[in-house]
């Protein structure tokens, strides 16, 4: 069962990499300063993003146990709030994408890359409201353990993104060569067509729900929505920001430094598509199970094995064979000579990455959706980052001694994710319907 569900979502999120990874590697091709003004604007477009997908994501219970339950009218009235809940956090993140050029300046990032990559992030404000619709409409499908269609979609707009990047960045087709600029249209545009594309996909599942005026003006059902989500957003957007932080870090050291970096971040979050999938199948599974009143144990220690299996096999590849994946992005000489340095730390934190990732899925699904946010609090901003500014800045330990921050990070919160999920086997789940 877990499999079944984890699959379409492991080729989903792939799929959203090769969107990051298209963008990277065509940047890369432009030369080392447009990857990094893309690379930068990516940290502050994504890091604000993240915050209103992990609110959407914090719905899994929601839908999870309402599905799991048989209660058709939850899950129905449940359908529009999610929507309108989407297009309420779109505000703030469109409105903190607008003033990126002076944070990203207050930051310390380079003076001289900012203003694209400020420009780069004004742009993507374009594909915000479809982006967040699509992950409501995600997480209400995924919640029923429909998976594949968000997967499809997807992969769809991949290729409408690499045509797009080709049109805007090098003029392909006799379109215009936009550069950096030219890659955030191709995003921003690519996005208008997920939430449309996926209703069609869907529509056999999502006709048999008519939301009734009154659930799309409930106010009140919405912002306890906000409240079940915000935490788990939360909790995604420190430790989105702890890795953006590390990126920052990066900046101060350069723009080799700060591509390379990229780079790695990129390389090993192909990788952690896998656990993020799994989290995703754990969070249904568990929470259809608590919905319906049945043993949820076995599914969660289930998942979180096969998380940790593949990471482990991850973390062994990067180990060995640095250089080899590095090179499919970049054929910078210095850029590659950071990635190399990066990747083998990398490879020390993927089986500690698959399990808190898991770990946070199956949270998720018994309805514990607060603990996760002071678990990523405590490892990541009270001792990893701190820890990486040490070791690599004030050190002078450069890349090698912010990833090693990272690795600190990632080790303390799989040992407190872990550590709550068997204090929930043994107290049991927290039920959010019914």
């Amino acid at each position: 069962m877990l499999s079944r569900l984890a699959w379409p979502v492991v080729l989903g999120q792939l799929g959203w990499m090769g969107i990051g990874i298209a963008d990277v590697v065509m940047s890369g091709r432009l030369g080392e300063d447009v990857l990094a003004a893309v690379s930068i604007g990516h940290i502050w477009s994504f890091g604000v993003l993240i915050m209103a997908l992990g609110v959407m994501r914090g719905l899994d219970p929601v839908f999870a146990q309402a599905h799991g339950a048989g209660d058709h009218d939850a899950l129905e009235r449940g359908l529009a709030q999610g929507v309108v809940l989407s297009l309420v956090v779109s505000v703030p993140v469109m409105g903190a994408m607008w003033v990126a050029e002076p944070v990203l300046l207050a930051l310390g990032q380079p003076a001289e890359l900012v203003p694209i990559a400020a420009t780069y992030c004004r742009v993507s404000i374009v594909g915000m409201v479809p982006a967040l619709v699509f992950q409501a409409l995600t997480q209400f499908l995924q919640g029923q353990g429909v998976m594949r269609p968000p997967m499809i979609v997807v992969w769809l707009i991949n290729v409408v993104n690499v045509v797009l990047n080709g049109v805007m960045m090098f003029g392909w087709f006799g379109g215009v060569e936009w550069g950096a600029v030219g890659c955030a249209w191709s995003s921003a545009l690519g996005r208008w067509l997920l939430p449309g594309s996926l209703v069609l996909l869907a529509w056999p599942t999502l006709r048999r729900f008519k939301p009734p005026l009154s659930a799309w003006l409930d106010a009140a059902a919405v912002y306890r929505f906000f409240k079940i989500g915000a935490p788990i957003g939360g909790a995604q957007s420190l430790e989105v920001w702890a890795f953006n932080g590390a990126g920052i870090m990066a900046g101060w050291l350069g723009p080799t430094a700060i591509a390379g970096h990229s780079v790695a971040v990129n390389i090993a979050s192909v990788s952690f598509m896998v656990p993020f999938g799994l989290s995703a199948a754990a969070a249904t599974r568990v929470g259809n199970l608590v919905g319906a009143d049945r043993p949820w144990i076995g599914a969660a220690w289930t998942a979180m094995a096969m998380g940790g299996v593949f990471m482990a096999a991850s973390g062994l590849c990067l180990m060995l064979f640095p250089e080899i994946i590095g090179g499919l992005y970049t054929d910078d000489a210095s850029v590659l000579a950071v990635v190399a340095v990066a990747l083998p730390l990398a490879a020390l934190f993927q089986l500690f990455d698959g399990l808190q990732t898991v770990a946070n899925g199956i949270l998720r699904g018994v309805g514990d959706t607060r603990f996760p946010a002071v678990a990523v609090l405590i490892a990541f901003w009270i001792l990893g980052l701190p820890a990486g500014w040490y070791l690599g800045i004030h050190r002078g330990g450069g890349v090698a001694g912010i990833w090693t921050g990272l690795v600190v990070g990632l080790v303390a919160v799989a040992i407190l994710l872990v550590g709550r999920v068997r204090y929930r086997m043994a107290r049991g789940a927290i039920r959010i319907t019914g």
